[in-house]
C-alpha cells in the first residue's frame, strides 16, 4: 500500500456533537425534533441528502437551499462553543505514519472551512498532503467520488489505498473506490453497519500501519 485516507469527522476529531446539535438546531427552526438515532443514519451525507430524507419521512416540503443557510449560522454557533478533542490514537497513528513517509489525505462530508479550521485547531494540518470535501465533488458518500479525488489529488492509484473509515456510507465509498476500508467502531458514530470494510478495529491503537507500509514513498 502507498497511501492513507481519512475520513475526518469521528476519526480524526470527536465532532459529530457538533453537527448533531447543528442539525438539531436547523431542524428546531421548522418545529421538527430529531433524535440522535436517526441522526446516526445521516453521517457522512450532505444537508441536501439529510433533508430529502426529512421530507420523505415527516411528509414535509422544506426547501434543501434554506435549510443549508440556515445550518451554516447554527453550526457556526455550536462550533464556536465546542471543545474540539482529537480521538484517542491519532496523534500516535499520525506521526508513525509521517515517519514511514506516508503521503495522507482527508476524505471528509464536511465542508472545506470546517476541514481547514478543525485541523488547523487540532495542530494535525502538517501531516495531510490533500484535503477534499464532499462539497467539492459532484457526489457525495456512498458514492466513491470524494475517495478517488482525493487519490488522484496525490496521485495514487485507489487501490493502492487505505481509508480509515467510522461510517456505514463512508466504508461503502471507499469500497466503491476500490480501496482497503479499515472500519473504526468510533464511540461517537454510533451503531454503524461496517460489515463491508477489510478489518474493523475497536481503538486507532489497534492499527499498526508498519504491516500495511513499508515506508519511502
Amino acid at each position: 500500500m502507498k497511501a492513507m485516507l481519512f475520513d475526518m469527522d469521528g476519526v480524526l476529531v470527536d465532532s459529530e456533537p457538533i453537527h448533531f446539535k447543528a442539525r438539531k438546531m436547523t431542524m428546531a427552526r421548522y418545529g421538527i425534533t430529531i433524535e440522535d438515532e436517526e441522526l446516526y443514519g445521516y453521517q457522512s451525507t450532505p444537508m441536501s441528502t439529510f433533508i430529502a430524507g426529512i421530507n420523505k419521512s415527516r411528509g414535509t416540503s422544506i426547501d434543501a437551499d434554506e435549510a443549508a443557510q440556515f445550518q451554516k449560522i447554527d453550526f457556526k454557533e455550536a462550533f464556536d462553543n465546542f471543545d474540539l478533542k482529537v480521538i484517542d490514537g491519532i496523534p500516535e497513528y499520525l506521526e508513525k505514519l509521517d515517519a514511514l513517509k506516508v503521503p495522507m489525505a482527508i476524505a471528509s462530508s464536511s465542508t472545506p472551512e470546517l476541514i481547514r479550521e478543525v485541523t488547523k485547531r487540532l495542530g494535525i494540518t502538517k501531516y495531510f498532503r490533500e484535503f477534499v470535501s464532499g462539497y467539492e465533488v459532484e457526489k457525495p458518500k456512498p458514492d466513491p467520488c470524494v475517495y478517488l479525488t482525493a487519490a488522484k489529488k496525490i496521485n495514487v492509484d485507489p487501490a493502492q489505498c487505505i481509508v480509515l473509515e467510522d461510517s456505514h456510507n463512508g466504508v461503502l465509498s471507499a469500497k466503491a473506490a476500490g480501496m482497503f476500508c479499515i472500519g473504526f467502531r468510533s464511540p461517537h458514530s454510533g451503531n454503524q453497519d461496517l460489515s463491508t470494510a477489510d478489518l474493523i478495529v475497536n481503538s486507532i491503537c489497534d492499527i499498526d500501519p508498519s504491516k500495511f507500509f513499508k515506508g519511502a514513498n
